[in-house]
């Protein structure tokens, strides 16, 4: 069945790409959050105390976000596996030809 073949290989393709995809945030997610920020690397601003919490903020935002990223491209590729693995299972429960 060559339409059946053709949709295994969209679920392969996209199942692929959401490992792929959560790989590369996980390792963009490495590095955050960065160790606390020096406040004199605002020289001499009144209120470099603050930028630097707020740079901490902004830091520990984005290491949540891409923590969820890659959370949830994992179980996009769980998901699509397992309608792999249902699909397969109920076209051999129905007698149809393994792809």
């Amino acid at each position: 069945m060559a339409g059946v073949d053709l949709h295994y290989e969209a679920l392969e393709r996209c199942r692929t790409a959401a490992r792929t995809l959560a790989g590369k945030f996980a390792d963009l997610g490495a590095g955050y959050p960065a160790k606390g920020t020096d406040s004199s690397v605002f020289g001499k601003l009144a209120d470099s105390s603050a930028l630097a919490t707020a740079v901490d903020g902004v830091e520990t935002a984005v290491d949540g976000e891409l923590g969820r990223v890659t959370s949830r491209l994992k179980g996009v590729e769980r998901a699509l596996d397992l309608v792999q693995d249902n699909v397969r299972g109920a076209n051999r429960a129905g007698g149809a030809a393994e792809a």
